[in-house]
């Protein structure tokens, strides 16, 4: 027992005294490759791509073989809508031209939207749990308020003021409504027409 006692310190010491391993050293990191900034092979992968433009000319060939009788006239009705907005809606003695985007008429160029969407999701099929009811009562209500939207604009833009023209001594109407506004009616009375076509053929079915 002593000589354990007396060895113990020794051997204590012994360890204290022994070199500790050296640290072992983290590896060298590899050197990155480099990365051409206008690579796009893995677009696809990082979510950044751009839809193909020949996909989307297939599915719009697709969409449009699919559009029958009353669907195809409210589609292209709803497309006349929405090109209208680019026009002159109203002319004043103030501003001149005034297009149907930039005036009152920009409510006719979002129910032309909600009206191309509504015959799109419902000729593909696009929510299938969603009674086909749905959209086409909402066609029809976008519809007649398009339709009504435009006789009003007309009525509201009309002033029969007279007043001095910018240039020259002749006189003009204070606002008067525009062409623009008038191939919006067509275009909504088309989409009425479609709309009830379309209805007509499915009570039929």
């Amino acid at each position: 027992m002593e000589d354990v006692a007396r060895s113990a310190p020794q051997q204590r010491a012994a360890r204290a005294a022994a070199p500790r391993p050296a640290p072992r050293k983290a590896p060298a990191p590899e050197p990155a490759a480099s990365v051409d900034p206008w690579d796009r092979s893995d677009s696809n992968d990082r979510g950044g791509a751009v839809t193909d433009p020949d996909e989307l000319i297939r599915d719009a060939k697709e969409l449009f073989a699919q559009l029958q009788g009353g669907d195809k006239v409210a589609f292209w009705g709803a497309a006349v809508v929405l090109m209208s907005c680019f026009m002159p809606w109203k002319e004043t003695a103030v501003d001149g031209d005034v297009l149907g985007l930039m005036s009152v008429g920009a409510g006719a160029f979002i129910m032309s939207i909600i009206l191309l969407t509504a015959v799109t999701v419902r000729v593909k099929g696009s929510f299938p749990n969603v009674n086909p009811v749905v959209p086409w009562m909402g066609q029809l209500i976008v519809s007649i308020v398009c339709l009504i939207w435009c006789v009003v604009f007309i009525k509201v833009s009309s002033d029969t003021t007279m007043v001095p023209t910018p240039i020259g001594n002749s006189e003009m109407m204070n606002s008067s409504p525009s062409f623009g506004v008038y191939v919006a009616i067509l275009g909504s009375v088309a989409t009425l027409g479609g709309t009830l076509l379309g209805l007509k053929g499915q009570s039929s079915h």
